[in-house]
């Protein structure tokens, strides 16, 4: 399942980013993000951005007892 993180940036835009693993990732613009100690920062512009809250891809519901 592929999993997404949603930054803000020191100016209050949002930035969804698609994780490769912990510390990296990219946004929908194709830019990469890599964790730092003090946030995330964008390799290509340079800009920081701090985490708030985690989004999924995919919803997944748990099956109860009985279905396939």
């Amino acid at each position: 399942m592929k999993k997404f993180i949603t930054l803000r940036t020191d100016n209050g835009n949002r930035v969804f980013i698609s994780l490769d693993g912990w510390g990296a990732g990219m946004d929908r613009a194709h830019r990469r993000w890599t964790r730092e100690a003090d946030g995330w920062r964008c390799i290509d512009s340079g800009e920081y951005a701090h985490k708030s809250g985690f989004l999924f891809g995919r919803n997944v519901k748990p099956l109860g007892i009985g279905h396939r």
